[in-house]
């Protein structure tokens, strides 16, 4: 048979589970969803590069076409080797670039699978580059040849329409590319736009799903943790039954007024103990005697300072710490308003008892300056106020102390009248 231990421990493992599950799926989207973005970044930037290279090669090809026609105008009014020879090297420079750049494009476009718009640019009317850029090579290697062979002949230049051919094809291709990786950048911030949105969306549902409820889980069981620590700390400083300060806190308590200095700190102990409870324990039951207990530790309380202590020494036995009483005259005062509180009858349904308690109190550092000692005094102070009736007050004298240890030796002290001697 399964205990409820058991079953929290099921329901707590189950717990772990989904939110070890919920937080591993949430990662391993946003870092999908991360390498995507950086796919995407890096396409565009990729992207872009190869743009640029065909923008730069198509300006470079119209600026070459124009400087060939120019210098083939040139070399044909310069007459003589040597003059000659100067346009021709540039021109023969003019025409390498050229054909190098034509065969890099071709190579560019063709390993970068080009759109077939591009493709119609290069290869059908009205542009047709790669015819346009092939004539122009051919007729200015011909001029070349022709005006080499012969430096003192006229020479045709190159018709400018072969030029403009080439000018416009080569505009048009970097017109059409540039516009192209345009829509293409568009599309790739779209996307962009689109990711980083779901990455927020998935960030958020795992806020809320996920460490919203663990962190709700947590603050929880924490609290649950810190009220049983209190709790736990609560019941090991007081009484279960009163609620007041258990023997241990009070003895606790002395030591350390004590050792503050009794000189700069007095005060006085006082021992009450509940005439006849006993009898009322007896004759009404426990249940009645424990009742009589919380009322009447709710009595002394009532009496009491906010600075003063009082707990429960045991069965039906309070002390109570008077912080800053100097004198017996003011502990007799404080026991005689708490004698009073206790004094009044209690009532428990048809139950009616009249309470009476014999208090004895003892000073710090006067008569005593150690707990031991001061419990010592106090009860001898109350058993003396026993003697003489109950629901009496009697403050220490050391008178007290030496009649108990005489009647000790002597053996004469009555069982009932004589304290526990708390001494080390």
């Amino acid at each position: 048979m399964r205990t409820n231990d058991q079953f929290c421990d099921k329901a707590t493992e189950r717990m772990i589970r989904r939110v070890r599950l919920g937080y591993w799926t949430a990662l391993l989207v946003i870092a999908l969803m991360a390498m995507g973005t950086f796919l995407l970044v890096d396409s565009a930037i990729s992207t872009q590069r190869s743009v640029n290279k065909l923008v730069h090669i198509a300006g470079e090809q119209q600026m070459l076409s124009q400087r060939i026609v120019l210098l083939t105008n040139t070399a044909t009014v310069e007459r003589g080797r040597f003059r000659r020879a100067s346009s021709l090297s540039h021109l023969r420079d003019a025409v390498n670039d050229f054909e190098r750049n034509f065969r890099t494009l071709e190579i560019k476009l063709d390993r970068d699978k080009a759109s077939d718009a591009v493709r119609a640019i290069m290869t059908e009317a009205p542009h047709d580059v790669n015819f346009f850029s092939r004539d122009l090579l051919v007729k200015a290697r011909a001029f070349l040849a022709e005006a080499g062979a012969n430096p003192q002949s006229d020479v045709r230049p190159l018709p400018q329409l072969s030029a403009t051919a080439v000018l416009a094809g080569y505009a048009m291709l970097s017109d059409h590319v540039a516009m192209e990786a345009q829509r293409g950048i568009d599309r790739t911030s779209s996307l962009h736009r689109m990711v980083f949105m779901m990455m927020m969306l998935v960030l958020a549902l795992e806020a809320l799903l996920i460490f919203r409820p663990l962190v709700g889980d947590i603050v929880l069981k924490t609290g649950d943790l810190i009220r049983t620590r209190n709790d736990m700390a609560f019941m090991a400083q007081h009484d279960q039954l009163t609620g007041l300060l258990n023997r241990k806190s009070i003895e606790d308590h002395v030591h350390r007024m004590t050792s503050e200095g009794a000189a700069e700190r007095p005060f006085a102990l006082m021992h009450v103990d509940m005439d006849d409870f006993k009898s009322i324990n007896d004759t009404y039951g426990h249940a009645v005697g424990d009742a009589f207990l919380i009322e009447i530790a709710k009595r002394i309380s009532k009496g009491l300072r906010e600075k003063d202590a009082v707990a429960r020494f045991g069965g039906d036995e309070f002390v109570v710490v008077l912080d800053g009483v100097r004198t017996h005259q003011n502990a007799r005062a404080v026991a005689e308003h708490v004698a009073t509180l206790i004094g009044k009858p209690v009532h428990f349904g048809d139950i009616t008892i009249d309470p009476k308690a014999s208090i004895g109190t003892a000073l710090c550092p006067e008569d005593a300056d150690g707990f031991d000692e001061l419990m010592f005094a106090a009860d001898l102070a109350m058993y003396h106020a026993k003697s003489g009736g109950r629901g009496r007050f009697s403050a220490f004298d050391p008178q007290m102390r030496a009649d108990y240890e005489s009647r000790l030796k002597a053996g004469s002290a009555p069982v009932g009248d004589v304290p526990l001697k708390r001494t080390a």
